[in-house]
């Protein structure tokens, strides 16, 4: 049968996923076996011994393969295998369980006993392969041995094959083998396929699970290797057992007579012609131009067939298919030749070819062939076969890189030995450089070898741009040429790994090129070229004015020369973000960003650009600023992270900056006027290719409540918020800002993202410049304040918040649910445009919001002071944070220095840059300028009349909120012997409606910081840091504390054991975990391929879970990611020790890694 005009076929391995080459939709091996419509076992005694002995020497394998390698991904499944040795204790399974890359595996036996074991051998082309155990240890149990009897298959033969159930226990299924001489399974166009050989055929329904599953006849003896089958049918494949007798006797052989330590995979002679033959009927090969007197002589010819080889009877000849570039039979052989001879003897089956030229490696064979009717004789050399599998590979930046196999080489024709990526990682990702390209050069340098890769990495330097051109297999003659940034700090420095058949395991050295050392971490980067003076900043390049002319709609500005286009052009950039796996803290969905900022602050040191929280969600990654006024590209530090709004703060150095873009670059100016309904106000964008569009639109709302549901995975998302609506924009893929007729900005006009039914949504809406413009100018004052270098105030980076979500509920809806009268009334008169209280939706777990108020209670006032809106309600804690840090009471997450209280304090009410209200003025009023001026009150309904208020009012209510908390708690009052609510923390007072009934309560008052996960922890290829805002949120906290797992690796141990995301890590080995440091103090010291037992608590159902994970510091160390606040740069640190890697269960001694504890930035 075809395979091209099949059902899709695939590995019976979980995770395997492949198609027919027809491209027929693919079905997921779901690790089970069928048990529909399986033939019950003949009820024979010899069935049932022969059963006995085969289940005994049958294995459950739990694989993981650590990297991506060749045509296998990283991943983590369950397989079947058999013990062919019991003395030596070998299992044979599938070259595809094996997998040619790192792999850790284990065998657990009939009794549950779980050992572990080392790959030996995988062959280069067929799907075989070799296990070691050690049969010593099996202690409760003795294994049984699974004679190979590939002579014994035939067609009609009744097998059984016995295999796993998705790891969990042995199945046995009924066929009976229907062909001997079916074409190889073509399992996908980029991944392994086996050729060159002939596969058994049967219908005995297997799935995933059962790769490696033994195919035996009523004596107990394999005749075949289950390998595959097909996804819509029943049929099932198995590998004929000749040439795994063949490598198996060499094996032992070795084994028994200069044991282990000398093993290497080529003591097993491959050879190939790197050409793939396909057999085919004399009447097809007629028709390609076979001679009648070659067919009557092929047809007559003595020839000795082996029994089993699909091949018995003489029908057909083997005709090649395929032929390599670069191979020894390039050239001499094509497409459509018909094999007759080799090396004398008349040939038709693969078995004699492969004989030969495993025979011949290093040597060379004759052929006889025929091409249209024309006789050829050639002389060929025969390729050893394990010079085209690669043994080594470079890991770079997350990246895995090799020389291209004879596997993928043959998919896509292509010469064997180029670089292939079979990873992209960080580096590669941030330049569009996708998975299965081929590396072409580097820095301009060639790298036609994975060797000249390694030297030309090894000198490139940190944080240094390099082009780099590759290609793909679809276009493999249109190479693309590229700017990757080196970057080791994520991933640490490259390493070559290179594999030891010996011990079955990967070596990894940094010292990679010859003579050549790669560029340390620590080594600064290279002298920035000299500056000019900057005191006095050029002028603008002169333009002509235009003609005045009437925009209608986007305009594209690029083109246009008016000093309102001049400074737009000056202020804008775009900022694109890219996220390394491993540090993608918070709930990150994706890896790469891009977004439009604006530069509000400029001096001679630095500048600082606002952007949205959907472009940069976290504070760690590589940030790329774009300059719109001049091309200039320079690196970005994330300064500040609003934990509730939708804006973020980035800086970067202003000598990275070009001396022509310096001329040009200016910061914009913002405005201190509100953006009221009805106003004309221009919205100005970045689309594609850094084109900036505006266009004149009108405000449909300035006071929109965000209202974003949480996620299924929690991440940031705006609350507390209140954005503006216009009534013509962009579209949900421009982002820019809004500013007046002088280029003054009024709002963000940022990105904002929501999850809908699955689906991720984005939508665009202003931020207004009341929520970012105070912080700006407080950042920029701590950074102004600063030496180079030096810290950032912590206070500085500190949000305060109620650390309860509210939400906007109608005044008419609040009377229902038991408003009293008057305090209708009173908010109605306070706010008659939006005419709404504040209701709490949910409170943050672990604060001390959860422990006083309850969903559903309702806001009216903060320390005395009405409140109905999200900015007022900013405000006011804004000023309570200040008049705290007058008085130098200390708040919860924030570092507040004391000693400022004693001089040099800002004034209550002056907080993040705002100027103090005059006397007579609550420190809030919501319609007022950024000079204090009062704005045109709304719809022309007049505001209510400013309660009187002395200057200090915040720190006087502070004072009232601090003697009734201690009241309350039976403490002591005085502003000196605080020891009340909040442990002497700074309260504040709220009054709240519940059940138709005031209260008043005092809660502690809290700040979140402004830069979000700082710390991240990698064990077992698990990250792991505290639980982050958005987490929190969602109500609940494991009472005995814990980290969080924010995500895991495919092809870790977590992957293996199920240390998944979404869960707190609470307990390890009896040890708690209720925080990272304890986490560190406790993995740190673990040692190499031990169990760690480890509780769970699940995110959402807060259920408890045990399971052991075993470590794997070779493949998977430990380490962790710390971000300096002060210079916003991230170290990386190696927290696995030397004495780690003490033992090995799987023999042999493990090499100590180099550099296995270092510290890297």
């Amino acid at each position: 049968m075809d395979d091209r005009a099949a059902a899709p076929i695939r590995i019976d391995d979980p995770k395997k996923t492949v198609t027919s080459p027809d491209g027929a939709d693919n079905l997921l091996a779901t690790g089970t076996l069928a048990h529909d419509g399986v033939t019950p076992l003949t009820d024979t005694s010899d069935w049932q011994k022969a059963l006995d002995i085969v289940v005994s020497s049958c294995v459950v394998l739990r694989i993981t393969q650590n990297r991506a390698f060749d045509t296998e991904a990283a991943t983590s499944s369950y397989a079947t295998g058999f013990v062919v040795d019991e003395d030596l204790g070998i299992i044979l399974t599938n070259r595809h369980v094996v997998s040619p890359g790192p792999t850790t595996c284990e065998a657990v036996f009939l009794n549950r006993e779980e050992l572990p074991v080392r790959p030996l051998y995988y062959d280069p082309v067929h799907d075989f392969g070799f296990l070691a155990f050690d049969p010593t240890q099996l202690q409760f149990m003795k294994s049984g041995n699974i004679a190979l009897d590939p002579a014994a298959a035939r067609v009609g033969l009744e097998v059984r094959v016995v295999g796993n159930d998705s790891g969990e226990k042995l199945s046995i299924l009924s066929g009976t083998l229907a062909r001997l001489d079916r074409d190889a399974p073509m399992y996908s166009r980029q991944g392994y396929n086996d050729f060159n050989t002939f596969y058994l055929q049967a219908a005995s329904g297997t799935k995933g699970g059962s790769s490696g599953s033994p195919v035996i006849d009523s004596r107990g003896r394999a005749v075949g290797l289950n390998a595959g089958g097909k996804n819509k049918a029943s049929s099932a494949y198995y590998l004929p057992l000749h040439r795994v007798v063949r490598a198996l006797g060499i094996l032992q052989e070795h084994l028994r007579t200069k044991g282990v330590g000398s093993w290497s995979a080529r003591c097993i002679p491959r050879g190939d012609l790197l050409a793939t033959f396909s057999f085919k009927g004399f009447e097809e090969v007629r028709r390609l131009g076979l001679q009648r007197d070659t067919e009557a002589l092929v047809r007559g010819a003595d020839i000795k067939i082996a029994k089993g080889s699909g091949a018995e009877q003489r029908t057909g000849m083997l005709v090649v298919d395929s032929v390599l570039p670069g191979g020894p039979a390039q050239g001499r052989v094509q497409p459509g030749d018909a094999l007759v001879r080799l090396n004398g003897a008349v040939l038709t089956t693969f078995l004699p070819l492969e004989e030969a030229l495993d025979a011949a490696v290093g040597g060379s064979v004759k052929l006889d062939i025929e091409r249209a009717g024309v006789p050829m004789q050639l002389d060929i050399e025969v390729q050893d076969l394990h010079d085209v599998t690669p043994s080594e590979f470079l890991e770079m930046a997350g990246g895995i890189f090799h020389s291209l196999s004879y596997q993928q080489a043959r998919n896509m024709t292509m010469a064997t030995g180029a670089v292939y990526v079979a990873e992209s990682g960080f580096m590669l990702d941030r330049a569009l450089v996708p998975k299965q390209a081929l590396v072409v050069s580097v820095d301009h340098k060639e790298t036609p070898t994975l060797r000249d890769l390694c030297r030309v990495v090894a000198g490139l330097r940190p944080a240094s741009c390099v082009s780099l051109q590759y290609c793909t297999f679809a276009k493999r003659r249109s190479p693309v040429t590229v700017v990757v940034h080196v970057d080791w700090q994520w991933h640490g420095p490259p390493k070559l790994w290179h594999r030891v058949d010996s011990q079955g395991t990967w070596e990894w050295t940094a010292e990679f090129a010859p003579g050549v050392q790669p560029a340390l971490l620590e080594q600064p980067p290279p002298p920035a070229p000299a500056q000019p003076p900057a005191a006095e900043p050029a002028e603008d390049i002169p333009l002509p004015e235009p003609a005045a002319t009437a925009l209608d709609g986007a305009v594209d500005a690029d083109l246009g020369t008016t000093e309102f286009e001049i400074r737009l052009r000056s202020c804008l950039v775009e900022v694109g973000v890219g996220l390394p796996v491993v540090a993608l803290p918070d709930g990150v969905y994706s890896t790469m960003f891009k977004g439009a900022g604006v530069i509000l602050h400029l001096t001679d040191s630095y500048g600082l650009v606002l952007t949205d929280r959907n472009t940069v969600m976290v504070a760690s990654g590589e940030i790329t600023l774009d300059f719109i006024a001049f091309p200039c590209e320079v690196e970005g530090k994330v300064r500040f992270l609003h934990p509730l709004h939708n804006w973020a703060l980035v800086s970067f150095q202003t000598s990275d900056l070009t001396p022509e873009a310096r001329r040009v670059v200016r910061a914009a100016q913002m405005s201190e006027i509100e953006v009221q309904r009805g106003d004309n106000v221009w919205l100005v964008g970045l689309a594609e290719g850094h084109t900036i569009v505006r266009r004149q639109s009108t405000v449909i709302t300035s006071t929109m409540a965000v209202a974003v549901q949480p996620p299924s995975v929690p991440r940031f998302r705006a609350v507390h918020e209140e954005v503006i609506k216009l009534d013509q924009t962009f579209g949900s893929s421009t982002s820019g800002v809004l500013t007046d007729g002088q280029a003054r900005v009024m709002a963000l006009w940022g990105s904002y993202s929501e999850q809908r039914r699955g689906e991720e949504l984005e939508w665009m809406a202003g931020c207004p410049s009341r929520s970012f413009a105070p912080w700006v100018r407080t950042l920029a004052a701590a950074l102004d304040g600063a030496p180079p270098g030096a810290a950032v105030p912590a206070a500085a980076l500190q949000v305060a918040v109620l650390n309860a979500e509210l939400r906007g509920l109608g005044l008419a809806k609040a009377a229902q649910q038991g408003l009293p009268a008057d305090w209708v009334t009173k908010l109605t008169l306070l706010d008659p445009h939006r005419r709404q209280v504040l209701q709490v939706r949910s409170c943050l777990a672990g604060s001390s919001a959860s422990e006083q108020l309850q969903a559903g209670d309702m806001l009216l006032a903060v320390s005395g002071t009405p409140v109905s809106s999200f900015p007022a309600l900013d405000s006011l804690l804004e000023d309570l944070t200040a008049a705290a840090a007058a008085l130098g009471a200390p708040l919860p997450n924030g570092v507040l220095d004391t000693a400022q209280a004693d001089g040099g304090q800002e004034e209550a009410g002056t907080k993040r840059g705002r100027q103090s209200p005059p006397e007579g003025q609550p420190p809030h009023k919501r319609n007022c300028g950024w000079d204090g001026a009062p704005l045109p009150p709304p719809n022309g309904i007049p505001n209510p009349a400013p309660q009187e208020q002395q200057p200090d009012s915040a720190a006087r209510k502070l004072e009232d909120a601090h003697v009734r908390a201690d009241a309350e708690t039976g403490a002591q009052t005085g502003a000196n012997s605080r020891q009340g609510a909040g442990g002497g923390q700074a309260a504040v007072a709220l009054t709240i409606c519940r059940a138709g009934q005031l209260r008043e309560v005092c809660l502690r008052l809290e700040t979140e910081a402004g830069l979000g996960t700082t710390h991240l922890v990698h064990f077992a290829g698990a990250q792991f840091q505290d639980s982050h805002r958005a987490v929190r949120e969602l109500g609940y906290l494991p009472p005995q504390g814990g980290v969080f797992i924010s995500r895991w690796h495919h092809g870790s141990p977590a992957h293996r054991y199920g240390l998944f995301g979404l869960h707190w890590l609470t307990e390890m080995d009896g040890q708690p975990i209720p925080d990272m440091e304890a986490l560190v103090r406790v993995a740190s010291a673990l040692k190499d391929e031990t169990f760690v037992r480890c509780v769970l608590v699940e995110l959402h159902s807060a259920k408890m879970k045990v399971l052991s994970v075993k470590t794997d510091l070779r493949y998977w160390p430990c380490w962790e990611l710390k971000m300096d606040p002060a210079t916003a740069k991230w170290r990386r640190t190696v927290l696995t020790t030397p004495q780690a890697f003490a033992r090995s269960s799987c023999g042999g001694g493990l090499a100590v890694p180099k550099d296995a504890a270092k510290t890297e930035t």
